[in-house]
């Protein structure tokens, strides 16, 4: 079991990973797939991936000091250019010599910047399982990301759940029968597998 402050000095890399295999779901969206529903039920795959390259946008600028902005449509005509443009100062942001031991300003308020990156860790994740169910991929999660992630959904479920986070879903959903960690860490935000 990996500590809140390994995880947190962890972060800045595991959100690279989780950028890495978002990406590769990213090029596979075919043109007639844009609109197609996702576990998300307000997001089409358009807008689901919007607020992910948003969410990436707003990581320059949080972790800047400009706290959280509203960017509207940022994907233009070429989603993957906008995702690799947003991802590159996001991870640059993260990566900064004393990033994680900030404090940063976000949507929730005042928090730390290492649990803000484990946050967006989350979400990448998350929504990248969203991604992959949505156009029809491999949705298994990579291991490192999903345990450092299920332990802080764990930890925060109550606040965030409160503070109406579009990756918590509806309320936890039902496990079924010896789910494997995945399908815990999805039910606890509210997806089924």
């Amino acid at each position: 079991m990996t500590t809140q402050s390994d995880a947190e000095a962890l972060a800045p890399r595991l959100y690279q990973v989780a950028t890495t295999n978002t990406r590769k779901l990213m090029a596979a969206v075919e043109a007639g797939q844009w609109h197609g529903a996702t576990p998300c039920t307000d997001w089409d795959v358009q807008a689901l991936v919007n607020h992910m390259v948003s969410g990436a946008k707003n990581i320059a600028s949080i972790m800047g000091g400009d706290g959280p902005q509203n960017f509207g449509d940022v994907l233009g005509d070429d989603a993957l250019a906008a995702f690799d443009a947003a991802i590159g100062p996001a991870v640059a942001a993260l990566q900064e010599e004393g990033a994680m031991a900030r404090t940063v300003v976000g949507r929730r308020g005042e928090q730390p910047a290492g649990d803000y990156a484990l946050g967006q860790v989350q979400e990448m994740l998350v929504h990248g399982w969203d991604l992959a169910i949505a156009i029809g991929h491999d949705a298994t999660m990579d291991s490192e990301l999903l345990e450092v992630s299920y332990q802080r959904a764990l930890r925060n479920r109550d606040r965030l759940r409160t503070g109406g986070s579009t990756a918590w879903g509806e309320g936890e959903a039902s496990m079924g029968d010896a789910p494997d960690l995945q399908a815990q860490y999805l039910s606890v935000l509210g997806r089924s597998t």
